[in-house]
């Protein structure tokens, strides 16, 4: 309690001091943009910089402002809400934010970051150590710090509306929140994560786009870290025609009540990180509006006994599911909608009511084994057809996987073709995945912090490499892994 106690009363004084201050009027370097400023638009094309962001060969390093007092209050808000078996979305107060660009600065002031993730929470501060391990954040910068309930009498109160109007709708290059996740795979080529997203994108599916960058925090250097863009209803608005916009987007996930098996006992709602409410559906979109009228169509349609292919492409893309399940399975992901039952987001267009597949948090790929591979093969040894579901010891539930692209599916035909195409195609050769190692290493190659600076680093190897095995943490060499699973591929659909 007196941890909660300190950080309100930190909070409260640097907030104040906030409210003083006009931000705009800070003093930048003459190479920097402020972001902030009234004449932004004038001098920043947002989209264009969200271009330059994602693109494969820019340079990005992060360097974010913020007090020792505000850090430590994430580390209490994380113990706080562990307590009540839940987890925080408060925001806390960084002074400033810099992204370097290729070399150019773009400065933001007053902006949010939490910790983010499930299984990759945790400690990370302490007053004496300072940032001791490696964790993943969300950082946002439309946040107004006014909700009593987190900040107390430091809330902050916006007496100009239209000011807070401008600090609702700020986004940079396009977006009003940006995820960085730490190397948590242990991966020595540091590009596993960013190629799977190319792989989806080159087949059409909507993905993230992913970057590498350097981050700073509070003056310590965090190493290399994976910055995505958020996947909310800007994405939809990137990757849908216009027609399609205003549908319904979940986050799919496992909550501690069960799996998201998409069964008509799965839960959907408005999750409440603060209230301990999660759903196996978590609205994301048309919060306070939707009844959820795509999704319940969705889950009696497909659980229906007798469920027949016309009801399947009813109301769900199947093409798109099955392609992306083809991807999945090609790039070796164990921690995906059907071999854990999480890990994706679906989206209800609005033209139609049909359900796309958003898939997300693709790190266990590729033979990165290190942190779980419960196939003991990165699904190398796997048949693309098979039933069992390594995670939960048992035959698979999803009836959108167990009716459509397995053996006798609806759908295996058009499974087995992108399987095919897969294979027989560049995604899986060492020759292509080289050309994306190569500019990681030569950006990022000088940027490595050392393998004792941290305590989620310690006793691993941090050093660029494609090669695998026990040098290398653990994971698959990514010759190895594509040797295999390009050959047990075509082994099993020829």
């Amino acid at each position: 309690m007196k941890k909660i106690i300190a950080c309100v009363l930190a909070a409260a004084i640097i907030l104040l001091m906030i409210n003083v201050v006009d931000v705009s009027s800070a003093i930048v370097s003459s190479d920097s943009v402020l972001v902030d400023h009234d004449n932004t638009a004038s001098v920043i094309d947002q989209q264009a910089l969200y271009d330059e962001l994602f693109a494969p060969d820019s340079v990005i390093g992060l360097d974010m402002d913020i007090s020792k007092e505000q850090v430590a209050c994430i580390q209490t808000d994380l113990e706080y809400f562990r307590q009540n078996d839940s987890r925080s979305s408060i925001y806390r107060i960084c002074d400033r934010v810099t992204f370097t660009v290729n070399g150019k600065k773009y400065v933001i002031d007053d902006v949010g970051i939490r910790m983010k993730g499930t299984s990759s929470r945790c400690n990370f501060f302490d007053d004496v150590l300072g940032i001791y391990n490696l964790v993943n954040f969300r950082i946002c910068f439309n946040c107004t710090f006014e909700d009593v309930g987190d900040y107390g009498l430091s809330a902050r109160t916006w007496s100009d509306e239209e000011e807070k109007r401008k600090r609702e709708n700020r986004t940079f290059a396009t977006m009003r929140t940006i995820e960085l996740k730490w190397n948590i795979t242990a991966d020595n080529t540091y590009v596993r994560n960013q190629y799977v997203q190319d792989v989806y994108k080159d087949y059409g599916v909507p993905a993230q786009h992913c970057s590498l960058c350097t981050l700073s925090l509070s003056g310590c250097k965090m190493g290399i870290y994976r910055l995505f863009e958020p996947v909310d209803e800007s994405f939809i608005h990137r990757y849908f025609p216009e027609k399609d916009w205003g549908g319904d987007l979940y986050k799919v996930r496992c909550t501690r009540k069960s799996p998201a098996t998409y069964s008509l006992m799965n839960s959907y709602g408005v999750g409440s990180k603060k209230k301990s409410e999660a759903y196996n559906f978590d609205l994301k979109t048309n919060v306070g509006k939707s009844k959820h009228e795509s999704l319940e169509k969705l889950l009696t349609t497909i659980n229906k006994p007798g469920a027949s292919r016309q009801d399947f492409e009813s109301v769900m893309d199947m093409d798109e599911l099955a392609l992306m399940q083809a991807i999945n399975f090609a790039m070796g992901s164990q921690d995906d909608m059907r071999y854990n039952y999480n890990n994706h987001y679906i989206y209800f267009r609005k033209s139609d009511g049909k359900g796309v597949i958003i898939p997300y948090d693709n790190e266990i790929v590729l033979g990165a084994t290190y942190v779980w591979n419960p196939s003991e093969s990165a699904l190398t040894e796997d048949s693309p057809y098979s039933e069992y579901v390594y995670s939960f010891n048992a035959m698979q539930e999803n009836p959108m996987i167990r009716q459509t692209v397995l053996e006798g599916g609806y759908f295996t035909d058009i499974y087995t073709g992108y399987l095919r195409d897969i294979a027989q195609g560049k995604w899986l050769t060492v020759e292509n995945y080289q050309h994306y190692f190569d500019i990681a290493k030569k950006n990022y190659g000088d940027k490595l912090i050392s393998k004792y600076n941290y305590l989620s680093t310690i006793n691993k190897n941090v050093d660029f490499s494609m090669e695998g095995g026990e040098n290398y943490n653990g994971n698959m060499s990514i010759a190895e892994y594509m040797d295999k699973m390009r050959a047990n591929i075509l082994n099993h659909i020829n």
